[in-house]
């Protein structure tokens, strides 16, 4: 498919999240993200997978020794390996989540993400309503 923004890597969010159910096959995700032209960010490349209000889901394919660099977000956060190791920095230290594994971590909590060995992780992202 064709879409008006020639430099654009994929279509637009709003016809990307417009079905009333969306499947995905993680393989084929990440085996995209993997083959992606261009250079990668930091040894790692992206893709929200979808996005409606407070919710977003991305999946991130990081290269081995990438790093994904500190963020802070106003909701919880999810990170879900699929395949590899990540190591996640908090002010806490750091925690190693392994193939399959899941991490949750609070609203407002600083991390990072290095990845020693090539990786697939899904990131959720729920933002608090604000009051």
């Amino acid at each position: 498919m064709e879409h008006p923004h020639p430099q654009r890597l994929r279509p637009p969010p709003r016809e990307r999240f417009a079905d009333d159910l969306t499947t995905f096959d993680l393989v084929r995700t990440f085996d995209a993200l993997d083959l992606e032209e261009g250079a990668s960010t930091d040894g790692h490349r992206q893709i929200t997978l979808f996005k409606r209000g407070p919710f977003t889901l991305m999946a991130l394919s990081f290269e081995a020794d990438a790093t994904w660099p500190r963020h802070l977000t106003d909701g919880v956060v999810t990170l879900e390996l699929i395949r590899g190791h990540v190591d996640i920095f908090t002010s806490e230290g750091r925690h190693t989540l392994l193939d399959r594994g899941l991490s949750v971590i609070q609203p407002r909590v600083a991390l990072s993400v290095h990845a020693p060995k090539a990786s697939h992780l899904l990131m959720g992202v729920y933002l608090e309503p604000e009051d």
